[in-house]
Formats: C-alpha cells, sequence, structure tokens
C-alpha cells in the first residue's frame, strides 16, 4: 500500500498509508489530517489512476508544490516526490512492488567485474571540500546535506531506504540500483530496487568478489566488466554486451556493516568517476546511521507500548478490584435476604449488584472500542433517534440522583454515521455530565441543530455541574485521566473523541468552574470521498 511520511512541519515523523479510493490531505475532515495552520482545510488530494497515483491541488490558499514546482494540473506521482503543502513537506512512498532476485556471480560467468578504485567508508568518507577536489567536491557536499535532511525525518526503513535509492539514482544517473541489508539470518537481502521502466531482465547480476571486498574491507567500490572481458576485444559495440560501470559501497552503522548500495550503468552512457565514489560511499555510511537511528527509535517506541501496556493493565485492575468489591458486597447482601426469607432486604440488595454489572460493561464496552482500530461502518442515520435513545437508556441513573435531563432537537437530514460507535460515545458524554452535577439539582440540555452552511450537525450537551478547571481542560480526553477520583476509567470522553474523529468530525468543550461545562460534536453531512447519494439504509 503507498504511503504518505511527513517531512517537515507540525506533524513531522507521521505516515499514513493511503485507501484505495480518495485521500484528502488537509486540516480538518480529511483522511490524511495534520495540524498545519497554514494549509487550507480541504488542501490537496491524491486517489489511483490505473497503476498510477495522482495528486492534484484542490484550490487552496497557499497551493500546492510537487519538487519544488507549483502544481498546475493533476499529475502523476513517483516515489520520492515530495510534496509541499503550507509549511508541511510530505513524500510518497509509492506502491512497493516485489523486490527482484539477485544472481550472486560466484564464478565470473555473469559480471566478469574488475576494481577500478575504492574509498573507505568511515566518518572521513564525509567530502571535505578543497582546492584540489574544486566544485565538484563541494556540490556533492551540499548534495549528501540535502539527502541527510530529507531522510532525517523517516521513521521508517523501507521508507528510508527507497528514498535514498530514488535520490541516488536520479543524482548519479544510473540504469539499475538496489539496497541490500543483512537479515536475521545473516544474509543480505534486497530491501529497496530500481529498474528501467519496461526492463526485460528483472534479475540484477552482482560479483561475490565485489561483495567480499566491499563487506570484507569496509569500502566503496569503483568497478566496471570492461577491463577483463574479452568479448570486448571483438570489435562488438558496448551495448551489444551490456558492459557496465559500477559502484558498489558498504552501508555501515556504528559498529558493524548493515548492507550495501549498488548503483550501475551501461558504459556508452557514462562511466563512473573516482568523485561519485567518494559521494556514493558517504551517502552509504550516512545511510546506515539513519538506519540505526530508526531501529532506536523503533526500540523506544516499543518499550513505551510495553510501559504504556503494563500501566494500562495496572490502571484496569484497580478500576474492576473496586467494581467486584461492590458487587461482591451486593451479592452477600442478597444472599443473606434470601437465606432469611427477607426477600424485602434482597431486593434492595440487588439494584447494587446491577449497577456494577453496568459499570463492568461500560468498562469492557469502552476498552474494545478504545483499542480497536476501526472503520466506521456507515448507513443514513438520524442523529435524534440515537441522542433519544442515549437519553432513555441514562434516565433511570438519573433519576436515582434527582436530575433532570432536557432536550431541544432540531429537524435533520439523515448523514453517514455508525449507529452503534455515536450512541457508545453520546452515552459516555451524558454519563459523563450525570456524574458531574449535583443531586437533586442538576440539569442536562441535549440540543441538536443542522448547519446548512458548512452541511454538518452539531450536538451539544449542557450540564450545570462543578466545571472543569482550565489547567485540566487539555487532558480530559487523555486515556485513563480522570477527574471523578476512584468513580471514573479515564476511557469515556478519549472514546468519545476517537469515535467523533473516525466520523471525520469533532469535539469540543467548554467549561467554567462553578458554572458548568458544554461539550461539542460537530459530525459531517457527506464524509469526504463519499457522494451524497448512497444506497445506505436509513435509520
Amino acid at each position: 500500500m503507498p504511503t504518505i511520511q511527513v517531512m517537515q512541519g507540525p506533524d513531522k515523523g507521521r505516515r499514513f498509508e493511503l485507501q484505495d479510493d480518495e485521500n484528502i490531505i488537509g486540516r480538518n475532515n480529511s483522511s490524511i489530517e495534520l495540524s498545519d495552520r497554514t494549509m487550507s482545510r480541504q488542501h490537496a488530494r491524491i486517489y489511483p489512476d490505473g497503476k498510477t497515483w495522482i495528486l492534484e491541488d484542490l484550490g487552496s490558499a497557499n497551493g500546492t508544490f510537487l519538487n519544488g514546482t507549483p502544481l498546475a494540473k493533476p499529475t502523476s506521482l513517483k516515489r520520492g516526490d515530495q510534496i509541499r503543502c503550507g509549511a508541511s513537506v510530505l513524500v510518497f512512498g509509492g506502491t512497493r512492488s516485489i523486490l527482484p532476485p539477485v544472481d550472486v556471480d560466484e564464478n565470473g560467468r555473469l559480471v566478469d567485474a574488475s576494481i577500478v578504485a575504492t574509498i573507505p567508508s568511515n566518518e572521513d568518507s564525509i567530502i571535505i571540500p578543497t582546492p584540489e577536489a574544486g566544485a565538484r567536491a563541494i556540490e556533492n557536499l551540499r548534495i549528501l546535506y540535502t539527502l541527510i535532511s530529507e531522510v532525517g525525518s523517516l521513521l521508517n526503513v523501507d521508507a528510508l531506504l527507497e528514498h535514498t535509492l530514488e535520490r541516488v539514482v536520479e543524482i548519479l544517473k544510473a540504469d539499475r540500483g538496489y539496497i541490500m541489508l543483512v537479515n536475521s539470518a545473516g544474509r543480505l537481502a534486497v530491501r529497496a530496487s530500481h529498474l528501467p521502466e519496461g526492463s526485460a531482465d528483472k534479475r540484477i547480476p552482482i560479483s561475490r568478489t565485489i561483495i567480499n571486498e566491499v563487506i570484507a574491507r569496509q569500502i566503496g567500490v569503483l568497478s566496471t566488466n570492461a577491463m577483463s572481458d574479452k568479448r570486448f576485444t571483438s570489435g562488438k559495440s558496448v551495448h551489444d554486451y551490456g558492459i557496465r560501470s559500477a559502484i558498489c559501497v558498504p552501508i555501515k552503522g556504528r559498529e558493524k556493516i548493515l548492507g550495501v548500495i549498488h548503483l550501475d550503468c551501461s558504459v556508452s552512457d557514462q562511466i563512473y568517476s573516482t568523485e561519485q565514489l567518494r559521494l556514493l560511499t558517504a551517502i552509504g555510511y550516512q545511510t546506515g546511521l539513519a538506519v540505526e537511528n530508526v531501529w532506536l527509535y523503533e526500540s523506544a517506541v516499543l518499550s513505551e507500548r510495553l510501559a504504556a501496556t503494563g500501566e494500562t493493565v495496572a490502571v484496569l485492575s484497580h478500576h474492576i478490584k473496586n467494581i467486584l468489591q461492590a458487587m461482591v458486597a451486593g451479592m452477600d447482601v442478597v444472599e443473606m435476604g434470601l437465606k432469611g426469607d427477607d426477600l424485602g432486604r434482597a431486593k434492595g440488595a440487588w439494584p447494587i449488584v446491577q449497577r456494577n454489572l453496568g459499570r463492568v460493561n461500560d468498562l469492557i464496552l469502552n476498552m474494545l472500542m478504545f483499542s480497536k482500530n476501526r472503520q466506521p461502518l456507515l448507513e443514513h442515520v438520524n442523529i435524534n433517534h440515537v441522542l433519544t435513545e442515549c437519553i432513555e437508556l441514562t434516565t433511570p441513573r438519573a433519576d436515582e440522583k434527582g436530575i433532570a435531563i432536557l432536550s431541544d432537537l432540531e429537524d435533520l437530514p439523515p448523514i453517514p454515521a455508525d449507529l452503534g460507535g455515536l450512541q457508545q460515545a453520546f452515552l459516555n458524554l451524558l454519563t459523563n455530565a450525570i456524574d458531574a452535577v449535583s443531586e437533586q439539582t442538576g440539569v442536562i440540555t441535549v440540543s441538536s441543530r443542522y448547519d446548512h452552511r458548512h452541511k454538518s450537525v452539531i450536538i451539544s450537551a449542557v450540564d450545570n455541574g462543578s466545571g472543569i478547571p482550565e489547567d485540566k481542560l487539555d487532558q480530559i480526553f487523555t486515556p485513563f485521566f480522570s477527574a471523578k477520583g476512584q468513580q471514573g476509567t479515564g476511557l469515556g470522553l478519549a472514546v468519545a473523541q476517537k469515535v467523533v474523529k473516525e466520523h471525520q468530525g469533532r469535539i469540543e468543550v467548554a467549561s467554567k468552574v462553578g458554572e458548568g461545562t458544554t461539550f461539542t460534536v460537530t459530525l459531517p453531512a457527506v464524509h469526504v470521498g463519499k457522494s451524497e447519494d448512497t444506497n445506505a439504509p436509513t435509520r
């Protein structure tokens, strides 16, 4: 699946997989949603057209740039292309093709290569411009620094290698190229490749002698198969026999060789120079450091996930323990009443058991909703019907506290929505409001209206509770953060926000201590990439 990686901007490091239909780049209600305020709400789109992917500007205020050039019309993308929207730079990962096999030439039958020059791969291989090297070395240094800045924000090894290979093929004008890394079995495996379009021969011949030289001595090698190829003396053209000039350099980490980069081209087009060998050797060295940095990042992310998992288990265990203790206490009272033929005592304790069973059910539903990545199952839904059901479900709990739930629902058109997901989100908002208001004096007002200008439905839940302190407003959607102390799990609002975002909507909160809180949910009447006229059932 093609990808988009953010290289520069507020969302630097984020990675998106493109969907098979339309992908909108923008600030709000977009499939590639970014926080760059200099970007339009719907800035540009990427969509498939046969075997290619097309980039199109959507009339954005600042324009869309492809590889530094303003995008005037829909243009096909290739792997490694840079897209600038506002202050953000994104890289198109391209469709990952099947990587070609490699023929390792053990006996010189395929390649018959001779080494022309070598360069050591270490920190000294970084190009230092000198009067002797001239303008070429200065230009190489600029190329190297540009490439380092481009790949520095890529946090996926395959995306990093693909981008690096596309750039060096372009810079060195290679016909073919590939990058190989040492796999877990200790063998070199192709991780990125470049072959000419329409190439009949998909296999890449390489010389075992050259690979051994590159890895054993940790050097970059410039070679050609013209110098020792006896066929070259027969008077036939270089092109007829495909005699090639090649560069193979190590990808070197801090302590060991990680793999190799190999480029070659027909010597009828060009013969690589020692200066180009020096450039690619320096790129190989920097690529090794970049790959190790990605691995370190992935290791750190894994450690953070394991730590977060441990914290999650601890938090949930604590809440489940409290619920079970209350449930066991209620069951004990019910059992005592039944044993003593005291039906009134058993009936009095039964609501305790019911209430805590409900808490367990709510907790499990929220855990499932929060932990699972899901696409909403869209059908045409009248949001007022969902709100009415949620009010009916929470009314018994509100009645226990003497709380009034009022509704002010305007006529709404059906919109594409996931009925189960929205019901869970609105139930969480109402439950949160019930917990926030005082007994006997609490009032909660649920309202809905349609915004014709922006084609969206706006739902509000207003309570007259204690309010949320300003310093905690930014934390209320954080998983497991709860202002309710032992009563809350900290998942309700996180789940509500997740569901709303899955619907390409947004949820906002306004609150004043002592005056109450207002949650506002905005849902689009038409989803990006979906037409208004669908055959979805209406609820």
